[in-house]
């Protein structure tokens, strides 16, 4: 895959899914690389600034979290990155950073989170339990 063709495709979900601001990039001072990662921060530890690199071999799990989260809700597709994140790190976010009840498919979207890792204890960098789920 070309790199042009790479980017179009990380930049095309992130401009679907209605998340572009959470879309960083950088370019490399040495070699001209372009790096592109998703902005996590707050998501797995309160008050962290946090990002999950998106390359070439995972842009297929990014496709997947964008897949099945639009399956779910066309808005549920706001919590791609963090999904993306999730599965890529194997753990759960932080309770504060789960979707709410009120959010159209909440016990789903819950569910797709807590498939990413065990439950997390809560304490520093994760002050808040997540929301209780409907099973």
């Amino acid at each position: 895959m070309t790199k042009l063709k790479f980017m179009m495709r990380v930049m095309e979900i992130f401009y679907r899914a209605d998340i572009r601001e959470q879309l960083i990039w950088h370019i490399d001072a040495h070699d001209g690389d372009l790096f592109l990662a998703a902005d996590v921060s707050d998501v797995f530890s309160w008050g962290a600034a946090d990002a999950e690199d998106i390359t070439v071999e995972t842009l297929p799990e990014l496709e997947q979290a964008y897949a099945d989260l639009k399956r779910l809700h066309e808005k549920a597709t706001t919590w791609t990155a963090d999904l993306y994140a999730a599965r890529r790190r194997g753990h759960r976010p932080q309770g504060a950073a789960y979707p709410k009840p009120d959010v159209p498919c909440f016990t789903e979207l819950a569910m797709l989170f807590n498939a990413c890792g065990p439950e997390r204890p809560t304490g520093f960098g994760n002050p808040k339990r997540p929301p209780v789920t409907q099973s």
